[in-house]
């Protein structure tokens, strides 16, 4: 994973001691990189991961969407939704609350399965698949300067970037109302494999986001 991620891609507004606390995880539990899934490497899946982890690591009343975003990266709103409307089981949503790491290792899991299961459905329709392959060819960059009013001024707008996105979010709903229960079966899978994982490695899991005596 990317330990250098701007603040400014993320979905939220989080300060610097939030981003900064991220990129010790991802140092912190490179230990564990065996045990761990093997997550692809690239900036854009490093900006999901992170957006995943504090999606579910703070409560709704504190997370702030960043309103530019949601234009900039549709595909990574729309996956967050999907997430969002997901109820985790209480004792682990109470536990993500107060536990970091364990956040991070049930957004890793979270992130390894959803990413999956999508990319293996877009791959079956003809007509996105291209699409799809295509939008993979920004996974190293911030979108950002796509946006930036110097990139306009030349390019106009980012007319093939949206166009891109436009199309791939639209076959993500449609994929979404499909396969409403397999994707929340894969989501359940993903919680509870990375709390078996934290609780070999670190402990039993409280309510309270600890370890049990």
């Amino acid at each position: 994973m990317h330990a250098k991620i701007d603040k400014a891609d993320c979905m939220f507004l989080i300060s610097d001691e939030e981003l900064g606390r991220f990129q010790q995880l991802i140092d912190e539990l490179d230990f564990f990189t065996l045990i761990l899934p093997f997550v692809k490497e690239s900036y854009q899946c490093s900006l999901m991961i992170l957006d995943i982890w504090y999606l579910i690591s703070t409560k709704e009343i504190k997370r702030i969407t960043n309103p530019e975003n949601t234009m900039i990266y549709p595909y990574r709103k729309y996956f967050l939704e999907i997430i969002k409307i997901f109820q985790i089981k209480r004792y682990i949503q109470l536990a993500l609350y107060e536990n970091e790491r364990l956040a991070f290792i049930c957004a890793l899991y979270i992130y390894k399965g959803m990413d999956e299961f999508i990319s293996t459905k877009m791959a079956l329709n003809e007509e996105i698949a291209p699409n799809f392959i295509a939008l993979q060819k920004y996974s190293q960059k911030s979108l950002r300067p796509y946006y930036d009013s110097k990139y306009i001024e030349v390019e106009n707008y980012p007319k093939q970037l949206a166009l891109l996105q436009s199309a791939i979010v639209t076959e993500l709903q449609s994929i979404h109302r499909k396969f409403e229960m397999p994707l929340l079966w894969t989501f359940e899978q993903s919680i509870d494999e990375a709390s078996k994982i934290y609780e070999a490695v670190f402990g039993l899991i409280n309510d309270w986001g600890g370890r049990v005596p």
